[in-house]
């Protein structure tokens, strides 16, 4: 069975000699790992398209254990993300998170879309990236099923429940999130690592 996806490239490692196993989220079917045979050749037309931090179009074959990637050509490279330390750190960070705290073959287009729109705002925002950071992590709890409002001191539930409920750019305006970072950064790491 064949299928085409939009895929995140979330990372990517050695396998075997040539080949690349490339962990990726789709929008039409999640988080897959993915084998790139003879991606390490230095002829490969698939290498440059399967950078982490890249968005896209793959396609792929179902095979015995791991289904393999048969074509690539990316859509956004996030040139600016990673030619920025800050910024490709800030990526890296949610792309982590996104391949630790999600279930293969388990889709969920919401996800694909956060991720998404993350890379795209650090790829045009020269900011700090630490607000899009607190604003991505705890939408992406929000949207596994894990609602750190309801866990979180009272203090703090409307805060987090603003930063569920609207995009970065409101929380970056939001001076009570500014002022209360540190304690809602610190919720959010405590969430993540349970």
């Amino acid at each position: 069975m064949y299928s085409n996806l939009t895929a995140i490239i979330l990372r990517r490692q050695d396998f075997r000699d040539d080949d690349l196993l490339v962990t990726i989220y789709s929008r039409e079917s999640g988080k897959l790992t993915l084998i790139a045979r003879g991606a390490k050749k230095i002829l490969s037309k698939l290498a440059g398209h399967l950078e982490p931090v890249s968005l896209s179009l793959l396609n792929a074959a179902s095979g015995k254990s791991l289904d393999q990637l048969t074509g690539a050509s990316q859509i956004k490279s996030y040139a600016h993300i990673k030619n920025d330390l800050n910024k490709t750190s800030a990526a890296t960070w949610l792309l982590k998170i996104i391949d630790e705290l999600t279930l293969e073959s388990h889709e969920d287009e919401r996800i694909f879309h956060l991720a998404e729109k993350y890379l795209d705002f650090l790829e045009q925002k020269e900011e700090d990236y630490e607000i899009a950071k607190l604003a991505a992590g705890f939408k992406l709890l929000a949207l596994l099923g894990l609602d750190p409002s309801a866990k979180a001191e009272l203090k703090f539930r409307p805060e987090i429940e603003f930063i569920i409920k609207n995009s970065i750019n409101k929380i970056y305006k939001n001076e009570n999130i500014k002022e209360n970072f540190k304690s809602l950064y610190k919720i959010l790491v405590n969430e993540i690592e349970k």
